[in-house]
């Protein structure tokens, strides 16, 4: 064979092997595809797990069975680095009303004068001025980038009805516009402040429903939690991607449930499940990890 001949055949035969190959890696190709899709249909159709626990020291190896997880500010760094190992979204608790006097933070409030009264229904507790932008300053440039340094993937917004009550309403949407707007890869969660949540809606990404099936431990009137479902749709249509949560309470403190306690659980977890929210019940002092109930 001459070298022209010997070259076509060579080249012949190495165009042959490699669209063999290159068919070989196709179908691989949509086989791992086809696996990957498989998997995010199942992670999809999985129901979240979601707890609410405010006790610093529960280990976390306690929160690890949840997907959602939300602390104390105070939560140990490393145990937050955990839970974020092992792929949990880690909220840290942060008034957006007022400030518990043990708060690293307290020394900040008091020195801008923007602690407004003690609150009556905890003795630790100091309103705050919302309406002071030294506040939103001091939340979005002090506080949070303190919590991002403790590794939380997420920001628990709490006490959005106590400033409803105060008709502070529109300053605390500009200031969980701020909070997003500076925090763009944070995870945020509003508990209630369902009257304005459309107003805020479009800056987070959960919308916690707190107390909305239970009261001190008996049913709601279908009437009460019906409201409560209206306001949720309603933010839901300022935000479509906007998730629901539930927070119900089936006692003040933890304790080892009775048979007709945990027939309630059971049926107050069907109806978070039957509006599409995740569930949490737990007690109201949020002290021990839901699993630890005794049902």
């Amino acid at each position: 064979m001459t070298n022209s001949r010997k070259s076509q055949a060579d080249l012949r035969g190495w165009v042959f092997y490699g669209c063999r190959n290159l068919a070989i890696i196709l179908v691989w190709l949509g086989f791992a595809c086809g696996c990957q899709g498989g998997l995010a249909a199942q992670e999809t159709s999985r129901q979240l797990k979601f707890v609410v626990c405010y006790q610093p020291s529960v280990p976390w190896e306690e929160l690890e069975p949840f997907d959602i997880v939300v602390v104390d500010y105070a939560y140990p760094r490393q145990s937050v680095a955990a839970l974020r190992q092992r792929g949990k979204t880690v909220f840290g608790y942060l008034s957006l009303g007022k400030v518990q006097k043990q708060r690293p933070f307290m020394a900040g409030v008091q020195e801008a004068g923007i602690a407004l009264k003690q609150d009556l229904d905890y003795s630790d507790s100091f309103q705050i001025d919302v309406s002071d932008r030294q506040w939103h300053a001091l939340v979005t440039d002090s506080i949070i980038p303190k919590m991002k340094q403790k590794g939380f993937n997420g920001i628990f917004l709490d006490d959005l009805d106590d400033i409803k009550s105060r008709n502070l309403q529109e300053h605390g949407v500009l200031l969980i516009e701020r909070i997003r707007k500076s925090n763009p890869n944070m995870t945020l969660m509003a508990n209630r402040g369902l009257e304005y949540a459309g107003k805020f809606a479009g800056s987070v990404d959960y919308l916690l429903l707190e107390s909305c099936f239970l009261r001190n431990g008996n049913k709601r009137d279908p009437a009460e939690s019906a409201w409560a479902l209206e306001l949720l749709s309603a933010a839901k249509k300022a935000n479509p991607k906007l998730k629901g949560l539930a927070l119900d309470y089936i006692a003040r403190k933890k304790l080892t449930l009775t048979p007709e306690q945990k027939r309630l659980v059971q049926e107050i977890r069907e109806l978070h499940k039957k509006h599409g929210l995740l569930s949490c019940v737990s007690s109201e002092d949020l002290q021990g990890v839901l699993s630890n109930f005794d049902f």
